[in-house]
């Protein structure tokens, strides 16, 4: 049998989903095992689909050679991690104690690794460019959204919203009601919705140790 043809057995942490199984090509390349896998559990609420996000880990914690195939690296019966790639978390932000999202309707995914988070589009020539953690200027509606629009804030183990704009902005429950968010932070929990009105973008909020995966 090829190389081409030759599979490896692996047993892969999916992020916080532990052991799964795999059977893959020994010719692919990490980045490709990466987007394989992404496709594969794509109905994990906090799973994005950019292979660039995330990277494989052997047991000790050692990042595979993304350039190099499997078959060069490893001999099979091994187990590695998925893992989210480590963002490094801006001046004037803190690191949150539990690892956070957002995600749109049309599945796009984007992490929260640190607080204030802001929601908006980048700017050159506006201060705190660094702190967006939810950038929708590629969004179609992205046009909409203020360039600091709103911010998730975490407070005495609660997580809020906060505007940053009079861009109309809401917070709607599990139970179906809206606060709108105005003059104070309003607070949003796991299955929240962070509504961007005039654009009609709508975020849920995530927590993942409270997803039971």
């Amino acid at each position: 049998m090829s190389t081409a043809d030759t599979r490896l057995e692996l047993t892969i942490d999916v992020v916080a989903l532990p052991a799964q199984r795999a059977l893959a090509l020994a010719s692919l390349t990490p980045p490709e095992l990466v987007a394989a896998a992404l496709a594969e559990f794509r109905e994990l609420a906090y799973l994005g689909d950019q292979a660039a996000d995330y990277q494989l880990l052997r047991a000790g914690g050692e990042p595979l050679d993304e350039e190099r195939p499997l078959a060069a690296q490893l001999t099979g019966g091994e187990r590695l991690a998925l893992a989210e790639r480590p963002l490094a978390i801006p001046q004037g932000a803190a690191p949150l104690r539990h690892a956070l999202y957002l995600r749109e309707r049309g599945g796009q995914v984007f992490r929260l690794p640190w607080a204030p988070a802001v929601i908006g589009r980048p700017d050159p020539g506006l201060a705190g460019n660094e702190l967006i953690a939810v950038n929708l200027s590629a969004h179609p509606a992205g046009q909409r959204v203020s360039r600091r629009h709103a911010q998730i804030l975490e407070r005495g183990g609660q997580y809020l919203v906060e505007r940053l704009s009079p861009n109309p902005t809401a917070v709607v429950g599990n139970d179906g009601q809206t606060t709108p968010v105005e003059d104070a932070p309003v607070p949003i929990g796991h299955g929240d919705t962070l509504l961007l009105e005039r654009s009609q973008i709508a975020l849920t909020f995530l927590v993942r140790d409270e997803t039971g995966q």
